[in-house]
């Protein structure tokens, strides 16, 4: 009966940890519209990470204006295919994440300042 319950313990942490980290459980299919906005979501978070990557070796006074050329260049990309996938978006769930997407964008880039 423990090893009953702790199995299910153990599943429902697992299934809770591919919510958070994706933002639908498992079993539900995404559209391939939604599937672009979140591979748009995973560049953007890469920029961010390569941003931070040169803010924290700028502190330490390593020249970093090379590693601040890279993620710009990204974020630039990202953000014009959003701008150009947007239009073509057809379901209510996709252009929700699309816009949040463009929302978290411009709040980077009004931070980067």
């Amino acid at each position: 009966m423990k090893k009953l319950l702790l199995l299910l313990l153990l599943g429902g942490a697992c299934i809770g940890g591919y919510y958070l980290m994706t933002g639908s459980l498992p079993w539900t299919a995404s559209s391939p519209e939604e599937q672009q906005v979140a591979a748009l979501r995973e560049e953007f978070g890469l920029v961010r990470q390569q941003w931070k990557q040169a803010g924290r070796a700028a502190a330490i006074g390593v020249d970093a204006s090379s590693m601040t050329e890279t993620p710009l260049a990204k974020l630039e990309t990202v953000e014009r295919t959003l701008e150009d996938l947007a239009p073509r978006l057809r379901t209510p769930e996709a252009r929700l994440k699309a816009n949040v997407l463009r929302k978290d964008i411009s709040t980077f880039k009004n931070e980067m300042r």
